[in-house]
């Protein structure tokens, strides 16, 4: 995770580390999503989200 972060949005592991550990949660959180999204589309090749139509 902080390699990603690192690399993708310029986020030194210090700056991770030096967080309340609320915010390092939340930030863990995010990732997860991140990459459940990522993972979502690789399978399904669908890059647009939908929304259900009433």
């Amino acid at each position: 995770m902080l390699y990603y972060y690192w690399s993708r949005r310029g986020m030194r592991p210090s700056e991770f580390y030096n967080m309340p550990a609320g915010e390092q949660w939340l930030i863990r959180v995010f990732y997860e999503m991140e990459m459940e999204e990522r993972e979502r589309i690789a399978k399904t090749g669908n890059v647009f989200a939908t929304l259900p139509v009433l």
